[in-house]
């Protein structure tokens, strides 16, 4: 048996893969988990998903090896950690675009035939005027929340407003912005 604080070797710890010991995985996450947490905790911002992609990365490794025995255990753990999280963020974004998405649907209707849609230079057009025409606050909670994708907890903190009021201003923008563009023709 080894001594406490004493990290065994990459290829004792494959051996013990390949044998099918759970102790594989806890002699890897004593050595490698610092490193997994931070390459995963670069990629997410929140801790919890950071760890998701962690434990998920364990158990994808608990899979692979056997029948790949890695020439470097860290090299291989760190790729596949890496690799879970951008594919967790990307999940995680796709799902936030989709939130998104579903807000601005009741403003830009998909109820337009096709002779009638007007080409996205043009709706981009009249989105950027639209905003123009708004207040400063009104204009910077619009872009932070449907260009850069920030959650309401960070445009409100940003703007030293409190949830729950950008909210209402979020849904008041939305239906003057509807307005806007039924009255220049974009939307019916």
């Amino acid at each position: 048996m080894r001594g406490e604080g004493i990290p065994i070797d990459d290829s004792l710890i494959i051996d013990l893969y390949f044998e099918r010991s759970e102790q594989a995985i806890a002699e890897t996450q004593t050595k490698y988990g610092k490193l997994c947490g931070k390459i995963a905790s670069g990629i997410l911002t929140r801790p919890e998903d950071a760890e998701e992609a962690v434990s998920s990365s364990y158990l994808k490794l608990w899979n692979a090896i056997p029948p790949k025995r890695p020439e470097s255990l860290c090299g291989y753990l760190c790729r596949i950690v890496r690799n879970t999280a951008l594919n967790l963020y990307d999940t995680l974004r796709r799902r936030s675009c989709e939130e998104l998405y579903g807000e601005l649907a009741d403003v830009l209707s998909d109820n337009i035939s096709s002779d009638e849609k007007m080409d996205s230079r043009e709706i981009t057009r009249h989105l950027n005027e639209f905003l123009h025409s708004c207040n400063k606050k009104n204009r910077d909670i619009f872009t932070g929340r449907y260009y850069f994708n920030m959650s309401l907890r960070d445009i409100a903190q940003g703007m030293g407003m409190t949830e729950t009021a950008v909210k209402t201003r979020l849904c008041r923008i939305r239906a003057d912005l509807k307005k806007y563009l039924a009255e220049n023709g974009v939307c019916v």
